[in-house]
């Protein structure tokens, strides 16, 4: 399983996943429906039927990443699909703000380098409490920003830190996109001015 669980939830079974996967990122033969596109997806769902919607967002293409939050939003106010889950690969704090702010149920964060629909099908089943939005965003470092480059490309930068730090991957995953990050020496002393 791609998603560890540390809360101890069931499973939830029973009902019908939806896998929207614009970028084509799962890597396998679906088990389950998945569609392609947001247009897809909401005449699939205009029916019911459909108890949960796993949006995959981990597209690099900027513009592409940031429609998704748009059709969460349009699934939500729909009122015809159970419980909307946001596929990640990691925790991009205003990325996550957006979805949260379209009605986003769950988070589920994945190892995007072995993602399979079977592996979502099983996150989705076993989420909890603590893959809420609320939850997912409190452990990102209010300090985060983000500078695009061009339209696939963007730096993270810390905002503590006069946005002169440009983070990379390994110290973004390691702290500044987890609970670690209340023990940053630029959290805890952050740089005013200049």
């Amino acid at each position: 399983m791609n998603h560890a669980k540390t809360c101890g939830c069931p499973a939830v079974r029973g009902g019908q996943l939806l896998l929207v996967d614009p970028a084509g990122l799962v890597g396998d033969a679906s088990p389950g429906e998945r569609v392609a596109s947001t247009m897809q997806c909401l005449e699939r769902t205009a029916g019911g039927g459909v108890d949960t919607v796993a949006v995959v967002a981990g597209s690099s293409a900027l513009a592409q990443r940031f429609a998704l939050p748009d059709l969460v939003g349009m699934l939500k106010r729909s009122g015809r699909v159970g419980r909307v889950v946001v596929v990640v690969p990691h925790r991009h704090r205003m990325l996550l703000e957006s979805f949260r702010r379209n009605g986003a149920d769950f988070f589920a964060v994945m190892n995007f380098g072995r993602l399979d629909s079977a592996g979502i099908e099983e996150a989705a089943g076993r989420l909890c409490p603590e893959d809420s939005p609320e939850r997912q965003l409190a452990l990102v470092c209010p300090f985060l920003n983000y500078s695009a480059i061009d339209a696939r490309t963007e730096l993270t930068v810390c905002g503590a830190y006069r946005n002169r730090m440009v983070l990379g991957p390994q110290r973004l995953r390691s702290c500044c996109e987890t609970a670690a990050h209340a023990q940053c020496e630029q959290y805890l002393s952050p740089r005013h001015g200049a």
